[in-house]
């Protein structure tokens, strides 16, 4: 199987073209990243890092007569599925790519995030009914429920994800700034969302394998930290048991596995007729009044995720023992992202046992003089 990182996924899945142009920064982190998914790749498997292949690979696949390799992209658009045909013509290869389904558009989108978080407050009762989310397509509507709020909103765009197209909003009158930032995500994604906005205790995720006649089948749990804006910044790396004690530290045991169970028969209801591959939904839990809440459907993920990663790298590559943190970075100084990768090497020496990591500082990338995003892990044995 060769593995191939397109960040920007959503996006690419939005703009619908096979010619879609990758943002300026998006490019640079898929070039700066190209190598995360060696970390959940199965012995064997290769990962394209670049606009060319290898020559050693096309040997491989040419004069051995080995049978075509599979290709499993970090998300699935027209754009991704354009390039790796561009390559099979290019060089004359044999490589299984993906194919696209409209249905794809849906699926990835927060429309249907909306649709599960239905069904899942049809059969939970535990889940509050008032972190709906409702979708507006009209500016005058959307200024009506702000006016007529007792709280603070959250306004989501439709394709978004890793805190891109969020803005909180207060009750009373829009501002200039902010309507003009509605009126632009209105007029390239025709609605947006608006739900009430929630005092956040913790971020998590569930993660799932999308299959067929073999059913749906859950991975893991991943517990992760956002900036003030809601994007990414780093994971937990913990063995399963303790990242589950995590999030039952605020929310009944009960509450998560019944939310599990019942997910994972709705994820195969709703995507497996299409899709085969990985699925996270993004959850979390807050706080009101004097309990915690679980929102158990925040956003879908119908692609590879830095979740996923997180729980394979940690599966696959670290000490049952140890306990750390994944982080993703940008740095608008190579210079800056080179002296922090400098120091953390010397600040804390990796060290490993029987081939795992057991504690110190990896970067999981290769870091050069022109990098502006780096990934690593920072480990600590107990």
């Amino acid at each position: 199987m060769i593995h191939y990182f397109n960040p920007g996924h959503e996006t690419a899945v939005l703009n619908a073209s096979k010619y879609y142009q990758l943002p300026g920064m998006v490019a640079k982190m898929q070039e700066d990243l190209a190598l995360l998914p060696a970390w959940y790749a199965s012995p064997g498997d290769f990962v394209l890092v670049g606009s060319r292949l290898e020559n050693p690979l096309t040997h491989h696949v040419e004069e051995l007569g080995l049978k075509p390799f599979v290709v499993e992209p970090w998300g699935i658009s027209p754009q991704s599925i354009h390039y790796l045909e561009m390559l099979n013509r290019q060089y004359g290869l044999r490589l299984q790519i993906p194919e696209w389904r409209d249905e794809y558009r849906f699926l990835g989108s927060r429309f249907a995030a909306q649709r599960i978080l239905g069904f899942l407050m049809g059969i939970v009762s535990e889940i509050d009914r008032d972190i709906f989310p409702r979708f507006y397509s009209c500016l005058d509507d959307i200024e009506k429920v702000i006016g007529a709020a007792r709280s603070r909103l959250l306004l989501k765009s439709p394709y978004s994800s890793s805190g891109r197209g969020l803005l909180w909003l207060y009750p009373g009158t829009l501002a200039q700034s902010e309507r003009q930032i509605i009126g632009g995500m209105l007029k390239k994604q025709r609605r947006v969302s608006l739900e009430k906005a929630l005092d956040k205790c913790l971020d998590f995720s569930m993660h799932f394998e999308i299959g067929g006649g073999e059913g749906t089948r859950f991975i893991g749990y991943s517990v992760f930290l956002t900036n003030d804006k809601g994007a990414y910044e780093s994971s937990s790396l913990a063995a399963q048991e303790i990242l589950e004690k995590q999030i039952t530290d605020f929310i009944n045991k009960y509450l998560l596995q019944k939310v599990r169970e019942t997910l994972t028969g709705i994820l195969h209801g709703m995507y497996s007729p299409y899709y085969r591959g990985n699925l996270g939904v993004d959850m979390l839990v807050y706080s009101s009044g004097n309990r915690f809440g679980l929102h158990p459907c925040v956003e879908i993920n119908m692609r590879k995720s830095m979740g996923y990663l997180a729980i394979r790298l940690f599966e696959n590559h670290l000490c049952s023992a140890s306990q750390g943190r994944f982080f993703v970075e940008y740095h608008k100084s190579s210079q800056t992202l080179n002296e922090k990768h400098a120091a953390l090497q010397k600040q804390y020496p990796l060290q490993t046992e029987n081939d795992r990591i057991c504690s110190g500082y990896l970067n999981l990338c290769p870091v050069r003089e022109t990098s502006n995003y780096l990934a690593y892990i920072l480990l600590s044995a107990l």
